[in-house]
């Protein structure tokens, strides 16, 4: 006996009379809770999630909330309708019913259409840097279709690589599986940021005084800012690296390094004070 499924609407916690805002709101809420990523070694919350995103994908659709407010889930059962176009199988006439005697030679009967299963949908689909950095969800809407779909960013991914939503494709034919939905990530080039693999590089302007001499600077960072110590003698082109402040792995590994260059600025345009400090300190080397 097959398992008896449970209320779409009670999945989702929410009544007959939701609207299609609170029906993803609660959808995006349960999602999160029990999406794969989180649980990576938790069946009930992966099943969970099954459940949740099965009953979002016919509430969230007019036409099958409909056919599910009326029939319930047999709306989507092919074999609680098995036979539903079914006709007579009578004779339309006396001519009909002799020429089936007259035959000689039996017909070969045609090959029966076989289930084919959708074609996939490949989609591009814009994220910033931050995005890729701590992952996210976004809603893209796909051809021939008014409810959005919600598609859930993996930490660390990066451009070029295909996230695959299982059954979000085209239509299959005589019943068979929808195709899948691929989603190709595009992340856009960041203002001061320069992602190699899983580091981050930034470039840091300092005084030459500060590289002399050495001190404390404010140096951004993708989520805020941190003091760096800057060592006395500082070089031009020396590299500091924060370790873990990179991009995560998406793997389940270290995450990379956030690396900052120095770049000394020497400047363009000196006081008379400034010459004659700088010649008396030239003197001394």
């Amino acid at each position: 006996m097959a398992e008896k499924k449970r209320d779409c609407y009670n999945v989702l916690g929410i009544n007959k009379s939701a609207n299609a805002k609170e029906i993803k709101k609660a959808y995006k809420k349960l999602a999160m809770k029990y999406h794969p990523d989180r649980n990576p070694d938790n069946i009930v919350a992966q099943e969970k999630f099954r459940e949740v995103k099965s009953s979002y994908e016919i509430l969230s659709n007019p036409e099958s909330r409909e056919q599910y407010d009326t029939y319930g889930h047999n709306a989507f059962d092919k074999n609680s309708r098995a036979g539903a176009g079914a006709g007579h199988s009578g004779f339309s006439s006396h001519t009909e019913f002799f020429d089936m005697f007259n035959q000689r030679q039996p017909q070969r009967p045609k090959p029966k259409p076989q289930p084919k299963k959708g074609s996939n949908i490949t989609i591009s689909l814009k994220i910033t840097l931050e995005d890729s950095i701590n992952g996210c969800s976004k809603d893209v809407r796909l051809p021939n279709t008014t409810a959005p779909l919600l598609v859930f960013i993996p930490k660390g991914i990066s451009s070029k690589q295909i996230i695959c939503v299982t059954g979000q494709g085209n239509p299959g034919t005589l019943g068979a599986d929808r195709g899948d939905l691929m989603v190709e990530v595009d992340v856009s080039e960041h203002d001061i940021f320069k992602r190699k693999q899983q580091d981050l590089h930034n470039e840091i302007d300092i005084l030459f005084t500060t590289a002399a001499l050495g001190g404390m600077i404010t140096v951004p960072t993708i989520s805020g800012s941190l003091n760096l110590k800057i060592p006395q003698g500082t070089q031009d082109g020396r590299k500091f690296r924060i370790k873990g402040k990179g991009v995560p792995s998406m793997k389940g590994m270290v995450a990379g390094d956030l690396i900052y260059h120095v770049n000394i600025k020497i400047p363009e345009i000196l006081t008379e004070e400034q010459r004659n400090l700088l010649t008396k300190l030239a003197e001394t080397f």
